[in-house]
């Protein structure tokens, strides 16, 4: 396959998130991850009682050895936490931050070579796995504006908090976003159960950006189209398809080894 030229390269220019607009994420994790990620925190809220008090103080010590800033502390009864969270899997801690930086287009097409576009994934623990596997592959991830998962508290407890740190584009139109992608040197690998090339007889050692299908009745036909390869993944037990994100992670990690050859 002829590579298409690379495209060229900048900084990554990641702006602050406004202030306006805040977001409330919960759990142990995401909460730490917060704390050292790119979007300001602007307040804790932690449990009543000893348990709190404890997980504040060991908070403090990994906050002074990352170099991270605990905001302003507010403390909740349990029950009002889970109340005010709608949830009881918040590990007795939170944080109210700003809105999620997502990526434009471009910064993402300039600063990474393996991309993962997801069309109208809206299971929110699929994305956030997703999320989680792509920023630990180097992988941007793009998501479209409509019918699909964004990132809410949910995605971020699903990721583990990865999605702090991750580089996520929300785009309005995905079949719009991959013309772009091609321009910029990609080669597009759409994902469907029984395609007649195989994900390892590929090369991705060139700008490569993975397509996944939705959960439910996978890749849209006008995004299908723009796709230069159609991959599937053999399945030799009886089930006929692998979930979205343990597909993603395959794919991903399939080049990365190939790219490491």
């Amino acid at each position: 396959m002829t590579p298409r030229p690379a495209p060229s390269r900048t900084t990554t220019r990641e702006t602050a998130a406004p202030v306006d607009h805040l977001q409330v994420l919960y759990g142990r994790n995401p909460v730490r991850e917060a704390l050292r990620g790119r979007r300001p925190v602007h307040e804790l809220v932690v449990v009543e009682g000893h348990a709190g008090e404890e997980y504040l103080r060991g908070l403090g010590s990994w906050a002074a050895a990352a170099g991270a800033e605990l905001p302003p502390v507010r403390r909740m009864a349990e029950t009002g936490l889970s109340a005010w969270l709608r949830t009881d899997e918040h590990q007795g801690v939170a944080v109210r931050t700003g809105p999620y930086p997502y990526l434009e287009p471009e910064e993402l097409l300039a600063s990474r070579t393996l991309l993962v576009a997801l069309d109208e994934v809206q299971d929110p623990h699929n994305l956030g796995a997703i999320i989680r596997t792509a920023e630990g592959a180097g992988a941007g991830v793009v998501i479209p504006r409509h019918r699909a998962a964004e990132i809410t508290a949910a995605v971020v407890k699903a990721s583990a908090g990865a999605s702090e740190h991750a580089s996520v584009s929300q785009v309005r139109n995905l079949a719009d976003f991959l013309f772009q992608a091609k321009e910029a040197g990609f080669w597009i690998y759409g994902t469907a159960a029984g395609a007649s090339s195989e994900y390892n007889l590929q090369d991705y050692r060139y700008p490569t950006c993975f397509v996944m299908g939705s959960e439910g009745s996978g890749l849209g036909r006008r995004v299908g189209s723009l796709c230069d390869v159609m991959i599937s993944l053999p399945l030799i037990g009886q089930v006929e398809s692998l979930n979205v994100s343990v597909t993603t992670g395959i794919l991903l990690y399939e080049a990365l080894r190939q790219r490491s050859a």
